[in-house]
């Protein structure tokens, strides 16, 4: 019989983290709250800018970050809401694996100044 550690372990392996929406906080997060993907939303609310992604320590390496991007990139296609990728994750690492998101990335660089 397979201990409980190794029964969540196998859960994890075969099905995807849960990520809910936590608009309070402005961000995408695990059940657990430990890992997140932080955003800001711009241009009265039709940019979304992710802005940082945080994963524990103990739980990299199994592709929750990835998740923790999906889950924020399908909610900006389905609120019809564009993105900023400034996050060094979502620019350098998630958007060249996941290139079908790409239509997605703000055609402008935001401009808070002007």
């Amino acid at each position: 019989m397979m201990s409980t550690a190794a029964t969540t372990e196998a859960k994890m392996a075969t099905e995807p983290p849960k990520i809910v929406w936590n608009e309070g906080k402005r961000r995408f997060e695990t059940e657990d709250h430990e890992a997140f993907i932080e955003y800001k939303m711009r241009n009265n609310g039709k940019v979304m800018d992710l802005v940082h992604t945080y994963v524990p320590s103990s739980k990299r390496g199994l592709g929750l970050a990835s998740h923790l991007c999906v889950a924020a990139f399908e909610h900006a296609s389905s609120h019809s809401i564009s993105v900023i990728p400034s996050c060094s994750y979502v620019s350098e690492t998630f958007l060249p694996r996941n290139p079908s998101w790409k239509p997605l990335v703000h055609s402008e660089v935001f401009k808070s100044s002007i």
